[in-house]
């Protein structure tokens, strides 16, 4: 029996647009409360906010190679770094980013996990020492007492086309690492799943099947351009999955393993509305596009930068930000205590505002 697994569940500030509007509530289970862990032979016992696995740790080097002629070659290259994750709950996929022990897969694999192992394509076993979850973006680090590991090449999203062939790389109902190819469907996809806001997904037609989740989504150069989040796949639905784009996931993972947990950081705003022609009219709102403006969270910056019920955010930094994923989404990738311009329309004109992001 492998040993138990000490699990460190980073510090999550859930961000208080997404509480408000998007997901109606940040809800937490009892098996990825922040600040907890999980020791041999206890229940969830309080512990300190976990320390960085590696302060000077960056993330490895994004430069796209030539597509190969054939899937073939594609998985072969890819393959040695997918793992299998096997849990006291279940069993998921990951690959490996660090040669030195780490490797990523989706939080909800290891959520309420006592004893949690990976089982390399060589057949290898390691029992997973800790684990580094950030459950708003449904990612976790997992740490192995290992060195010389084969690390996955990384591509970059920001290239992938609608019609490009992709394939998803994992422990396919936990019988082996195995492959499904399809097609890119459609980019920058945001959807919500058990009250969970995403952004920045990959639409595809490749067959995700429970046991995937965690695993790559390569391109066609045998690079990892997603993480599969098969969670998100409805049995109900074919030929719809979905996986995280693999640039809007290095951030986070790479906070992750140098602060050792993650705070979002609150524009002050809630009860948010993506405008078009019908709000417009049923608000007299004089504009039929923006975020609409429902709520202003008392000490916050929002607040002191005057920004008010009814007005309508345009653009942040002076990117547009015209829908309610679009600003949830720029102000998940700022800091806490950055400041930023916000335009905004109200009565008829267009206001620009410095908010404090607390």
């Amino acid at each position: 029996m492998m040993e138990k697994t000490r699990i460190k569940l980073v510090t999550i500030l859930c961000l208080v647009m997404v509480v408000m509007v998007v997901s109606s509530g940040c809800s937490i289970t009892i098996e990825s409360v922040p600040g907890f862990t999980t020791t041999s032979g206890s229940t969830l016992a309080a512990t300190t906010t976990p320390s960085p696995v590696n302060t000077t740790w960056s993330v490895p080097s994004q430069t796209p190679g030539a597509d190969f002629t054939n899937w073939a070659d594609a998985v072969e290259k890819i393959r040695p770094s997918v793992i299998s994750v096997e849990t006291s709950t279940g069993s998921g996929s990951g690959w490996i980013i660090d040669s030195k022990g780490l490797i990523i897969t989706n939080e909800h694999v290891v959520a309420g996990a006592s004893d949690v192992g990976v089982v390399l394509a060589d057949g290898r076993y390691f029992d997973v020492i800790e684990i580094y979850a950030d459950e708003v973006s449904d990612i976790a680090v997992l740490i192995v007492e290992a060195s010389d590991l084969p690390v996955a090449a990384i591509g970059k999203s920001s290239e992938l086309r609608v019609g490009q062939p992709v394939a998803a790389v994992g422990n396919a109902l936990g019988l082996g690492i195995s492959m499904k190819g399809g097609w890119v469907s459609q980019l920058n996809v945001s959807t919500v799943v058990s009250g969970k806001a995403l952004y920045g997904l990959i639409e595809t037609d490749a067959a995700m099947n429970p046991g995937n989740s965690g695993g790559p989504l390569i391109s066609l150069a045998g690079e990892v351009v997603g993480i599969t989040n098969a969670k998100l796949v409805d049995i109900t639905i074919e030929g719809v999955g979905y996986a995280i784009s693999i640039d809007s996931i290095l951030p986070v993972i790479e906070r992750l393993i140098t602060q050792g947990s993650i705070t979002y950081p609150v524009l002050g705003i809630w009860g948010m509305l993506t405008v078009n022609p019908s709000l417009d009219n049923y608000y007299n709102l004089g504009i039929d596009y923006g975020v609409l403006i429902q709520g202003v969270t008392a000490g916050t910056g929002a607040e002191a930068a005057g920004l008010r019920v009814n007005d309508v955010i345009l653009s942040v930094d002076g990117t547009s930000t015209l829908t309610v994923e679009e600003l949830v989404w720029f102000i998940r990738s700022k800091d806490v205590g950055q400041t930023i311009e916000i335009s905004y329309y109200r009565s008829g004109q267009e206001y620009k505002a410095m908010v404090t992001l607390s």
